[in-house]
């Protein structure tokens, strides 16, 4: 069966988006009870037809519990045979119980697929599957194929159909959205290799100032990929001012400064056919801007600004504050707030300075920073019949599943899914590492696609936003190497170093020293490394405990708080 729309349709749908979903439940409701099935499903195909995303479910007379529906299929998978039958023949497919297809949901009977189509060319001639409407029955029936020329029927699956057009769309969209960003990514590293991971720490700052004023889901979206995005201009400048370590001259100060203009008018150019990423471009463009109108590039102030550019904007400088680059230290965190509070109404927007400040001064429980972005930098940990692989890469959510897209696609052309016996994904948020464990489905044109990502929790972990300064003493020399601590938990801590410094990766397999360096004393830790990832310049190490006494934890802690609360004494006077 072939349904033809017409493709001028597709304008006004696109402005009726909110209410898609809705409109979509309502017409699975009507054929499912016309044909007297028990359950609808529609079901969307990405453009490899590898994964079907579920966009809508009418279950009838609460038959059987939601959580019995799937709401992503890799149709790869050897159960799904029956769907994969219907993507080769483009025609229904009718699935019984102890037949040659499994059942997609338990407790069916009889189960049928059927096609849905859109056009490609403007008169409907030319036509692509990009999805199917699933029936399910608990009693055992056959598919009444005669009712579906029936005028009514027809012009349900067709009113069906134009809907299935715009959610495909949408997921046509993001995925465009997140390679498009991963280009630049790649691009922006090449440039200059702290880029990326200033722009995904802006765009984590960005999302959890989202979080905290409120932000719908589509919003965070955005402002996400605004903070990812904001400094793609920079692929335009030389990497020799880029990398400068000396002061700009007045010249190529001048130069810098048009970097917002370039990452408009590049945003615009590549998301202007994205609808929910139509307003990025405006966004990063006047993420330089001040409150007090002596920004760049147009000198607007105040509410002349959007308030997302504002967010951009002190997401950039914090993360800019807290980063030691070749050409500058790091700064403290109370050098960092008195810079905030200087700069409140001036720079930065008084309401964005005391969210920010307070984001700073608390220590974070891992259970608290468990939420994965849209797009996060992250390496993904291979088990392979006893040999170890670990690709740097981006992992991107789409819908209900994620896909990782690896870096260096040369790390993932000999690798084989059935040879890998474990995976686990290592996430950067901001300075912290967290572990995951995940179940991979897939893999297509280098790409993992994964179903599941569950926090592998870190017993009384704290995730630390200030600079926590130690000394690493090689095992083989004593020799010591500046590092910085981002996380102490009761059995563990992590912390990371510039990947310039030269350390023997397998004399971490003796146990090592690490100074803790607090402002008022300095404790002394013992453990073995049990992980390193590299992230962009950095090397990042997890240290597990060897033997740590109940007096010597007890102090890590106090100091902790001891900190704590020394930060908000700071802020109060300052405010």
């Amino acid at each position: 069966m072939v349904v033809k729309l017409d493709l001028n349709c597709s304008t006004w749908l696109r402005s009726q988006a909110s209410t898609v979903r809705e409109r979509l439940c309502q017409l699975q409701k009507e054929l499912t009870n016309t044909l007297d099935y028990d359950v609808c499903l529609s079901l969307v195909f990405n453009d490899s037809r590898n994964v079907a995303v579920v966009k809508g479910a009418y279950i009838r007379d609460n038959i059987l519990p939601e959580s019995k529906i799937p709401e992503t299929v890799f149709v790869n998978k050897g159960i799904y045979t029956a769907l994969k039958s219907l993507i080769n023949k483009k025609d229904i497919v009718e699935v019984y119980q102890g037949g040659i297809y499994s059942s997609l949901i338990e407790g069916m009977e009889s189960e049928v697929y059927i096609p849905i189509f859109e056009p490609i060319d403007s008169i409907g001639n030319s036509l692509r599957l990009i999805g199917s409407l699933y029936l399910g029955s608990h009693i055992m029936k056959d598919f009444p194929k005669d009712t579906l020329n029936e005028r009514r029927l027809c012009n349900l699956i067709s009113d069906i159909s134009k809907l299935y057009t715009i959610i495909a769309d949408e997921l046509r969209d993001t995925i465009k959205a997140i390679n498009l960003i991963s280009v630049f990514v790649e691009i922006l590293e090449r440039k200059e290799r702290y880029l990326p991971n200033h722009s995904f720490n802006v765009a984590n700052w960005c999302r959890e100032i989202g979080m905290i004023l409120g932000y719908s889901k589509e919003d965070l979206t955005r402002l996400t990929y605004a903070g990812l995005l904001h400094d793609i201009g920079k692929c335009h400048i030389e990497g020799d001012i880029l990398n400068k370590p000396d002061k700009l001259t007045d010249k190529e100060y001048a130069v810098v400064k048009e970097h917002p203009l370039m990452s408009y008018r590049i945003a615009e150019s590549i998301l202007k056919d994205i609808p929910l990423l139509k307003d990025i471009p405006r966004i990063i463009k006047y993420h330089h801007e001040r409150y007090d109108g002596k920004g760049y590039p147009c000198g607007l102030k105040g509410d002349e600004v959007p308030f997302d550019s504002y967010i951009i904007g002190i997401a950039d400088a914090v993360d800019a504050m807290l980063s030691e680059r070749p050409y500058k230290k790091a700064l403290d965190l109370n050098a960092a707030i008195k810079e905030l509070y200087r700069n409140k109404g001036k720079q930065f927007h008084p309401k964005l300075v005391d969210i920010m400040i307070e984001m700073l001064t608390r220590a974070k429980n891992q259970l608290e920073v468990n939420l994965i972005q849209p797009m996060e930098l992250s390496s993904l940990i291979l088990n392979l019949n006893e040999n170890l692989i670990i690709i740097e890469g981006t992992l991107a959510r789409i819908d209900n599943f994620y896909i990782f897209k690896a870096w260096n696609e040369s790390k993932v052309a000999d690798i084989n899914l059935v040879d890998i016996t474990s995976a686990e994904l290592a996430i950067k948020d901001l300075n912290n590492i967290n572990y995951y464990d995940i179940r991979i489905e897939d893999l297509i044109n280098n790409e993992f696609y994964i179903s599941i990502i569950k926090l592998i929790p870190s017993a009384n972990a704290f995730s630390l936003l200030w600079n926590l300064d130690g000394i690493l003493y090689d095992p083989k020399d004593n020799r010591p190497t500046t590092i910085e601590i981002t996380k102490i938990g009761g059995e563990s801590l992590s912390f990371y170093l510039n990947s310039e410094y030269k350390i023997d990766i397998t004399s971490f397999s003796k146990p090592l020293k690490i100074k803790i360096l607090f402002d008022d004393m300095d404790i002394d830790v013992s453990g073995i490394i049990v992980k390193s990832h590299n992230f962009g310049p950095y090397k990042y190490f997890n240290l597990h405990y060897t033997n740590i006494p109940d007096a010597k934890w007890d102090s890590i802690y106090r100091q902790l708080f001891r900190k704590q609360i020394e930060l908000r004494k700071s802020v109060a006077q300052l405010k």
